[in-house]
């Protein structure tokens, strides 16, 4: 084949073993769009949180400290967000319906049975499903993984908050 006969695309076949290639599509507009809805929720929650819940102090937080505390959070991931998107792009693959159905449903189901079992048992059960739904197998760390961030929370709110959760 001469230079001029060469075709203009290239088919890249994958060795035996390897996954198949991701077709990669530009992300830049999704990643504008929601930096900007970050930014615009992020002003709108401060705002009401600001004048119409009062704040109180660190030791004796008020109503209105920690959603202008995420507010802001919110404005600085938003803010990343839209100086990520310049060069922005995303493998594109077809969702996996079945997986985000499980996940729904064992985020629905936790919730319904959360004030007849309480947090604990439904928050250890229910993050090891889906952190093994999320891998697609079962690796030991993800139960102790697990494990130990619904421990910790439950200590941090129970034991060192007073918050008592359901």
């Amino acid at each position: 084949m001469t230079p001029q006969q060469q075709p203009d695309h290239t088919i890249v076949t994958p060795e035996p073993g390897e996954p198949d290639p991701v077709e990669q599509r530009s992300a830049t507009v999704a990643w504008r769009v929601a930096g900007i809805i970050g930014l615009i929720l992020a002003v709108g929650t401060a705002w009401i949180s600001w004048h119409n819940y009062p704040l109180g102090s660190l030791d004796r937080p008020g109503s209105g400290l920690f959603p202008l505390l995420v507010a802001g959070l919110l404005a600085i991931a938003s803010v990343i967000a839209l100086i990520e998107a310049r060069g922005a792009t995303f493998g594109f693959e077809p969702i996996d319906w079945r997986r985000f159905g499980v996940g729904a449903g064992v985020a629905l189901g936790g919730a319904c049975l959360l004030p007849v079992f309480g947090f604990l048992p439904v928050a250890l059960v229910g993050t090891t499903a889906l952190g093994i739904l999320i891998e697609r197998k079962f690796h030991w760390k993800i139960p102790v993984t697990m494990t130990l961030i619904t421990v910790g929370i439950w200590l941090l709110f129970e034991q060192l908050l007073g918050i008592r959760l359901p």
